[in-house]
């Protein structure tokens, strides 16, 4: 077999195989469209989106997941709130001040922190975190919508450090070298020059991370306090919508509107997430744009 035959063969394997990963996402998509179809036939996607009243199985019927979307945009981007001035701090301390003996130590502990399984999270949350706002702010429940946040953000902390510190040492060195031939300091050097240049790593592992806690269950589940009513304010009660799909989706009978309504959340959820990534996509390309966040 000559090169130019191999190089060909080797080009085809490699197109199939990434058609058929794209292909997945597609066939997903389609799978939940076409389950949640008499949902949109009932009702708008716009009173779906802010309708606050959520009624599926018993007469009147009302599909309004609002109150359960803005809890889920409460607890995704309060978690990122909270993990980002935290990951990144952690990411330039490895990549540009730690020893290296420190930086070898600490980068497998936080690998090992993706790996712990959200439920694991949760349960440490409802027994030490809601359980000291309860005792420490005297409050009925410590459930609440910002206690689901701090544990997400944990969650997602080491995803965003990770991809945060290999963007940052993936830098040209000659930039840093640059700067500081000049008598440049080196905390200007790190947050003038390298952090704005790996901003593309940084942006994607925030993307990364929202999706994770957009789309986290287990540990919302048993920290939110899944109350359904529309969240006042960070500090509420609610239930977000991956929360919504874990909890309804065993007592709901299959092709049932109930059933259907459930898949048309788990819809939105996957473009409510889709957005975001796209729209941070469109932040790193547009560089009118991108220069104002750093």
């Amino acid at each position: 077999m000559t090169n130019n035959l191999k190089n060909t063969f080797f080009k085809l394997i490699s197109a199939v195989i990434a058609f058929t990963c794209s292909l997945l996402l597609i066939a997903v998509l389609f799978f939940m469209l076409r389950e949640s179809l008499p949902v949109w036939q009932m009702t708008s996607p716009l009173a779906f989106l802010s309708g606050t009243d959520w009624s599926p199985v018993y007469p009147p019927i009302h599909l309004g997941i609002g109150s359960m979307l803005a809890s889920t945009l409460w607890v995704a981007f309060g978690a990122l709130i909270i993990a980002i001035p935290l990951a990144l701090g952690c990411a330039i301390f490895l990549a540009e001040y730690a020893p290296e003996w420190l930086a070898q130590l600490l980068r497998p502990a936080l690998t090992v922190l993706t790996g712990i399984p959200s439920v694991v999270y949760g349960f440490l949350g409802a027994a030490v975190l809601v359980k000291f706002f309860e005792i420490k702010f005297q409050a009925a429940s410590g459930e609440s919508l910002f206690a689901a946040s701090i544990v997400l953000a944990f969650m997602v902390l080491p995803y965003i450090v990770v991809n945060s510190e290999s963007a940052i040492r993936a830098v040209p060195p000659e930039y840093k070298h640059s700067a500081l031939a000049v008598g440049v300091s080196k905390p200007y050097v790190t947050m003038k020059v390298i952090v704005p240049l790996a901003k593309k790593g940084v942006l994607g592992s925030i993307a990364l991370a929202f999706g994770r806690a957009a789309g986290e269950t287990m540990a919302v589940l048993m920290i939110a306090g899944n109350v359904l009513r529309f969240p006042g304010s960070w500090f509420s009660r609610g239930e977000p919508l991956s929360a919504l799909i874990a909890l309804e989706i065993g007592s709901a009978a299959p092709h049932s509107l109930h059933y259907q309504a459930l898949f048309a959340v788990g819809l939105v959820l996957i473009l409510v997430v889709t957005i975001i990534n796209i729209s941070i996509n469109y932040l790193v390309k547009n560089k009118e744009m991108s220069r104002y966040w750093l």
